[in-house]
């Protein structure tokens, strides 16, 4: 059957894609605005109070610490809000069921939402390090590695958002799930603080966190700077981007969430 097709119906895909953003472009105060603020008041208080406080990074300022770990921050969480908040709306106007019977594959179909929340987890990341120039300075050290990481970060959270979207039916479990599990993870994967420097077995549970890598190779592209291996970071991520997306197109293409 051609439905099975990778790319069955290009058009539509697009089409599909452009929805998706449209829709949190049409409230950008909400999806884009709200956060910014948010990581910039991170920024205020942390970096107000803690600017003389000495990072273990030779040559390294705590401001200029911050702002990786503030923009890794601000894509995972709107990477991850923008495609579950998008399916559980349309499961509350029971239109879900609806992407049934588009003429799409389901490849196609998971594809379009993760893409849209990968531009808006994307555009939060790279406004927030626009938003912090004036107090930190525009350098960084390698850009291809900073934005791509942030790219890659918004991929893997969208893909996560969707799994959510398509498994939850309402926004208190969705909720749930991101200030219990998902807001101290990102806390405690190194935004605010070294995790190398934590003492004891500490440092060495803290670097479990699934999180943990992806905020450090964010910082590496922008201080050059990182802890733990790279080569085994980088392998690590590539293997949880192929994951994550291969669990919600299995989802959807199983129907999860899709039907009454």
């Amino acid at each position: 059957m051609k439905s099975n097709f990778l790319f069955y119906n290009p058009t539509g895909f697009f089409g599909l894609f452009k929805r998706e953003v449209k829709r949190f472009m049409k409230v950008y105060i909400q999806t884009l605005l709200a956060p910014l603020l948010s990581n910039m008041l991170f920024l205020g208080v942390f970096g107000g109070m803690l600017k003389t406080r000495q990072v273990g990074i030779e040559g390294v300022d705590y401001l200029h610490f911050l702002v990786p770990g503030l923009s890794a921050m601000g894509a995972i969480f709107a990477g991850f809000q923008n495609p579950s908040f998008s399916i559980i709306v349309q499961k509350y106007s029971d239109t879900l069921k609806d992407l049934n019977s588009y003429p799409l594959s389901n490849f196609e179909k998971t594809l379009a939402f993760v893409l849209g929340g990968t531009v808006r987890g994307t555009l939060i990341g790279i406004l927030t390090y626009i938003a912090t120039i004036p107090f930190v300075g525009y350098s960084i050290n390698n850009p291809l590695i900073f934005f791509g990481m942030l790219i890659v970060l918004s991929f893997i959270f969208s893909s996560l958002g969707v799994t959510v979207g398509l498994v939850l039916n309402n926004f208190e479990k969705m909720n749930f799930l991101l200030a219990i599990i998902l807001t101290p993870l990102a806390y405690f994967g190194g935004v605010f603080f070294e995790v190398s420097q934590l003492p004891g077995i500490l440092s060495k549970i803290i670097i479990a966190n699934p999180l943990y890598p992806l905020i450090n190779m964010v910082r590496f592209g922008y201080l050059g700077v990182h802890e733990g291996s790279i080569a085994i970071q980088s392998i690590f991520i590539s293997i949880m981007s192929f994951i994550t997306f291969f669990i919600a197109f299995l989802l959807l293409k199983k129907g999860v969430g899709l039907r009454n």
